[in-house]
């Protein structure tokens, strides 16, 4: 939908695995990047999952329950079939990505630290309920805590866009700057909107729908 091209930036706010039958497929794809577009590819709680399961067989096992079955059912259900440029992908995802105005993070932020200080792991487990105004006084861009009417949900300071694309609902791309979304759905049904400028917690307005 989106069609990135040269000079456009594409940010990934993790959770690549986990919950869904393809984490092999959705990683291969990642590597491969197709567009030309730049690629930034942020840390979720699930990639800390993942990285943690190879620490102890209790690691392993929080980590089946939590998807990691589904994800190791994708490298033809062998943990050691997952390749060193898999773990490698993992390990090099970022703990946020900052600009001029936008802070993208997987989680969220701790409001009164600056980002160099934030701890990596907080970044990806933060709730969405939880977040406050960043002393940057930045646009803060989340996923993780997920909007179940299935669409972007924005505090003022704060706007989530994981809208439930593991459980049933749509995947959402947004585009801080013009406040523009798209999303699509496991039935191939595709739609877009504008997040009209609010008051604290009203929810974005989907401004039409098409099929796929």
């Amino acid at each position: 939908m989106i069609a990135p091209v040269s000079g456009d930036t594409v940010i990934m706010l993790g959770d690549y695995v986990d919950r869904g039958p393809e984490s092999k497929g959705v990683i291969d794809y990642l590597i491969e990047w197709p567009w030309e577009a730049e690629l930034i590819l942020l840390k979720g709680n699930h990639e800390i999952i993942m990285e943690e399961a190879s620490f102890s067989r209790e690691h392993l096992m929080y980590w089946c329950n939590v998807g990691g079955l589904e994800t190791i059912a994708s490298y033809d259900a062998k943990f050691a079939n997952i390749p060193d440029t898999h773990w490698e992908f993992i390990s090099k995802t970022k703990p946020y990505y900052e600009t001029k105005k936008v802070i993208y993070v997987h989680g969220g932020v701790a409001p009164k630290k600056v980002m160099a200080k934030q701890d990596p792991v907080d970044l990806t487990w933060r709730r969405f309920p939880d977040a406050k105004k960043h002393l940057s006084g930045k646009l803060v861009v989340c996923g993780h805590t997920i909007q179940r009417d299935g669409v972007p949900t924005d505090k003022g300071h704060t706007i989530c866009i994981d809208t439930a694309a593991c459980r049933g609902g749509w995947l959402t791309c947004f585009e801080a700057k013009s406040r523009r979304y798209w999303q699509a759905n496991e039935k191939g049904k595709t739609r877009k909107g504008v997040l009209k400028a609010s008051k604290a917690g009203k929810k974005a307005k989907i401004s039409s729908e098409r099929g796929s």
